[in-house]
């Protein structure tokens, strides 16, 4: 198929960037014809172009697999599943489109009756570099100072290292995970460092966030179901940390093999192919049945 991929922008390293990303690449290898189109194409979409992508204005397609409510598609023709990321207004249903969720609270926030949740590449994040029994380095994925002030402060009372990965343009974070004993932040972040067979601690600051500092703390799997809910990003539980609780959180409850325990998660639930299958699954069934759109 022609397949069209749309986000609002490939400028910068985020979450749904890497959506898009993992989606192309499994998309493309299984045979499908692959174009994108973003407003603000930069440091990202030089990344699809090495999978030989194009960036385009307008075309016809078979699926148009649309991300960020902003994106305008009049100057492009195809079947539209939108999929809604998240709660704030930038990720909203699109009007005339198959509105998808990543979660249940994004669900319930939006009215979307289908659920797909946010999937990892697990061909590439795995674990490169086996893990110390006890925490050597800590990785923050956070997107706060705030968050990121008080692990690193974490870290120097007790003498390990201490990497942030904040305002940092770096694609390839599955190498600076697979240099980290256990890493911390929230949503598809926490999946990536899963996936590379990491521990993982749910925490950080988030403007839009009911409650500064908070999280899910330590993740084991009796904490996976109340995780689903929300995307990873702990905000169902709202559980809030300081400077010694978060300490306390990290350090009384680390063991290596969780990650192994991790990457089993993400293997068995949330891998890009499955994913793929679901939306492949869901267009075809749409198709069938002649559901008709106005694009």
């Amino acid at each position: 198929m022609k397949i069209l991929i749309t986000n609002l922008w490939l400028d910068g390293f985020g979450g749904t960037e890497s959506w898009c990303y993992a989606m192309a690449s499994e998309l493309i290898k299984r045979g499908h014809k692959i174009d994108v189109f973003t407003p603000m194409a930069g440091k990202v979409f030089k990344e699809f172009e090495k999978l030989g992508i194009k960036l385009v204005f307008k075309g016809e397609y078979d699926l148009i697999l649309d991300n960020h409510n902003q994106t305008n598609l009049n100057k492009f023709k195809g079947f539209v599943i939108h999929t809604c990321h998240g709660v704030i207004k930038e990720e909203r249903p699109m009007k005339d489109a198959v509105n998808v969720a990543v979660s249940k609270k994004t669900a319930e926030k939006w009215n979307c009756p289908i659920i797909i949740p946010n999937s990892i590449d697990i061909n590439r994040f795995y674990c490169k570099n086996p893990i110390h029994n006890d925490i050597k380095k800590i990785l923050s994925l956070c997107k706060s100072d705030t968050a990121n002030d008080i692990l690193k402060r974490i870290c120097l009372d007790v003498g390990i290292v201490f990497e942030s990965m904040y305002g940092k343009e770096v694609f390839n974070v599955e190498d600076k995970i697979n240099e980290a004993d256990l890493v911390v932040g929230v949503g598809r972040s926490l999946l990536d460092a899963m996936a590379c067979g990491r521990p993982v601690v749910s925490f950080d600051d988030r403007y839009y966030f009911k409650t500064r500092m908070m999280g899910h703390g330590y993740i084991t799997p009796e904490k996976y179901k109340y995780q689903e809910i929300d995307n990873f990003t702990g905000s169902s539980i709202n559980q809030t940390f300081n400077k010694l609780s978060l300490a306390k959180e990290i350090f009384e409850k680390y063991n290596h093999k969780d990650g192994e325990i991790n990457r089993q998660y993400i293997l068995n639930n949330l891998s890009i192919k499955h994913a793929v299958d679901l939306y492949l699954d869901l267009y075809n069934k749409l198709k069938r049945n002649n559901i008709q759109q106005k694009h």
